[in-house]
């Protein structure tokens, strides 16, 4: 590794540290405790008390909802069980290739629906995934910067 890489990875682990220290990650799995935060922040999420809770990341408005992120390159969401989540809120990043390209703002959330999410075929490998073309206009929410 190059001195310039050491440096780069010390930066982030830096960065995780005072992420940690301002409650905005709660665990080593960065990308969704960044996502929940901002469910947190943005919806009014209340948070499980455990970060093992089955199914589930918190709660709004009495309704269980389950929080995915999109932040890079993949084409499709793992969605979970939607049989233990009332709600879905997919979180798109601003590098997401799922996002829709007038978009400008960084983060742009959609709230569905588990009876919507249910309908949807697994793969071949059982899970139940949303491709971009699943997320509706309908389903989305405008958040405040």
């Amino acid at each position: 590794m190059t001195d310039e890489q050491i440096a780069a990875i010390g930066e982030f682990f830096t960065a995780t540290d005072r992420l940690k220290k301002l409650e905005i990650i709660r665990s080593d799995r960065y990308l969704g405790d960044i996502a929940e935060f901002i469910a947190k922040a943005q919806l009014g999420m209340a948070m499980t008390s455990s970060l093992r809770e089955p199914g589930h990341d918190g709660y709004i408005d009495g309704k269980k909802v389950q929080v995915k992120f999109n932040g890079g390159k993949s084409i499709t969401i793992d969605v979970g069980d939607p049989t233990a989540y009332d709600d879905l809120i997919v979180i798109l990043g601003p590098n997401s290739v799922m996002r829709v390209a007038d978009l400008s703002e960084p983060y742009v959330v959609y709230r569905i629906p588990s009876e919507v999410v249910k309908r949807k075929r697994p793969h071949r490998d059982g899970k139940l995934r949303l491709a971009k073309g699943d997320l509706l206009v309908q389903y989305r929410i405008q958040i405040s910067a």
